[in-house]
């Protein structure tokens, strides 16, 4: 009985960390390109910057390029989930808007 308890516990405890990471929130930051502007990448891709911490955008399925923030920045709202592969922070986005 204490093992059917216990694996429904950490069942239910697992679910709800799978749940807290799959919640969209919107993020507020600048954004610009990991290689012109930021220099952490080989090619062009759209980064948002919020405070200290920098996010490689992703939007359908694919890694974000846009020219307008090639060879500078702007200021945007990103609403996705946020992945960490291979160290580094991806922002899955469901919507972007650049001011």
């Amino acid at each position: 009985m204490k093992k059917i308890i216990g694996s429904l516990f950490a069942a239910a405890f697992a679910f709800s960390l799978s749940s807290a990471q799959a919640e969209e929130k919107t993020y507020e930051g600048e954004m610009s390109c990991a290689k012109c502007k930021l220099k952490i990448a080989e090619t062009c891709e759209d980064t948002l910057k919020v405070g200290d911490t920098v996010y490689l955008l992703e939007e359908g399925g694919d890694r974000k390029t846009s020219e307008h923030v090639c060879s500078g920045t702007a200021k945007a709202k990103v609403t996705g989930k946020v992945e960490e592969r291979d160290g580094k922070k991806f922002l899955v986005a469901s919507k972007i808007l650049v001011e």
